[in-house]
């Protein structure tokens, strides 16, 4: 008697494995969600005031600090072109310089150079706490922060006026801008959140992607505007900045608004700096 052939076996049907859900899943953002966290950037770094439909929420907020190089070249783009109109109207550079910083203080609220004063005052009364000065015992009438504040705009209208050419001086500013606040971001994921501090509270840490995307975004605006210069504009914004984030690790315990002010601030003229010293 012959065995019976064996049955064949079934086969999973195929339409079943179709509704399976897949094992990763990455959902794109919404352009809507896309303009709500650079309006929130926006409305950070500038005075200008973007009206949302609801209250941000907190993971929103979060993400928003990966378009901060992009406003940050926004801002410098600004600066350049009032030094544009400026050399147009037969303004010599020291005048025209002037004008690029003013512009761009007006246009961020001097919202960085008040949090690098707040941080020069707080170290300044760790050298004179009681406020006082030598034997006279003199009362201070002139803070740290002040001078910092005047020393660091000098040194910005200097940079920006020994600069060669009104291009120089648009990829300058936009280059500087943009890193200064790419590493604002980086800073932000590195150090923890000081609780009590308003920049921080709002902020707390970045998500991983959006420090990436902050970081990309920094590096490919400087290699568009400086080419062969631009990996040494990056390393010199980007050892600035280790060392401003290295104060922040050992003395403060974490980042606050003052801190990431204070490296935007370093950053910025350090990238001016080594442009002057390459061009």
């Amino acid at each position: 008697m012959e065995n019976p052939a064996p049955e064949p076996t079934p086969r999973p049907d195929e339409s079943s494995q179709d509704k399976l859900p897949p094992m990763v899943t990455i959902k794109p953002p919404s352009a809507e969600t896309i303009w709500a966290e650079m309006v929130i950037a926006f409305n950070y770094l500038t005075r200008l005031n973007f009206k949302l439909h609801e209250e941000p929420k907190p993971r929103l907020i979060r993400k928003s600090m990966g378009w901060f190089p992009l406003i940050g070249a926004l801002i410098g783009i600004f600066g350049a072109s009032v030094d544009w109109v400026m050399t147009q109207l037969g303004m010599p550079g020291l005048i025209t310089s002037t004008f690029a910083v003013i512009s761009m203080l007006w246009l961020t609220r001097a919202l960085h150079e008040e949090e690098f004063a707040s941080l020069i005052n707080q170290y300044g009364q760790n050298i004179d706490h009681d406020q006082k000065i030598g034997w006279l015992r003199e009362e201070r009438s002139v803070r740290y922060g002040t001078l910092g504040v005047i020393l660091i705009i000098i040194m910005k209208i200097g940079a920006i006026a020994s600069l060669s050419s009104s291009d120089l001086v648009f990829q300058g500013l936009v280059s500087a801008c943009c890193w200064s606040r790419a590493l604002m971001v980086l800073a932000a994921a590195w150090l923890r959140p000081l609780p009590g501090d308003p920049v921080a509270d709002y902020f707390q840490q970045p998500p991983a992607l959006r420090v990436v995307l902050a970081v990309f975004l920094g590096a490919l605006l400087n290699f568009g505007m400086l080419d062969s210069y631009a990996a040494m504009t990056l390393g010199a914004g980007l050892g600035a900045g280790l060392i401003v984030a290295l104060v922040g690790a050992h003395h403060l315990r974490g980042y606050n608004g003052q801190l990431l002010g204070t490296l935007q601030q370093v950053v910025e003229l350090s990238v001016l700096g080594m442009i002057l010293a390459v061009q």
